[in-house]
């Protein structure tokens, strides 16, 4: 039994010296940084449609909106510099399909907002249901 715990206790120590000068020893590898991106600079090109009313399904074109939404929003904003987010249905880099937000009548600038870069603005003008849309346009069913 004496022999045995012995035996234990040489092969514990031994375990430890091999640990300890392992590390010691071993010099510390550089950790890889991530390789740079060059920062998003989204670009609107087009909306469609450009008008409509509240819960329109609306599709804006354009480059740069990067390939998930994460944290970016798609933003109306009114003349007295009110603003108000759009409800997103799918993100990619190239289109954003959303629902524009419950809004006065008013032409709002919409534009993108992607790691706190501004995209550029375009032209949306909010009219009342009746004035011309069909409910596909309201997003209704």
């Amino acid at each position: 039994m004496k022999t045995r715990n012995f035996l234990l206790f040489i092969i514990f120590c031994f375990s430890l010296i091999l640990i300890f000068t392992g590390c010691l020893n071993k010099p510390a590898e550089p950790t890889s940084s991530p390789s740079p991106t060059a920062p998003l600079n989204p670009k609107i090109t087009s909306i469609s449609p450009d008008s409509g009313p509240s819960g329109t399904k609306i599709t804006l074109f354009g480059l740069d909106f990067g390939a998930v939404q994460g944290s970016s929003q798609l933003v109306f904003k009114r003349g007295d510099n009110k603003t108000f987010e759009a409800e997103i249905i799918t993100w990619s880099d190239l289109n954003i399909y959303a629902r524009v937000p419950q809004l006065m009548k008013d032409t709002y600038k919409v534009y993108v907002i992607v790691n706190e870069v501004l995209s550029n603005q375009v032209e949306y003008e909010l009219k009342p249901v009746g004035s011309g849309t069909t409910c596909t346009q309201c997003g209704r069913q």
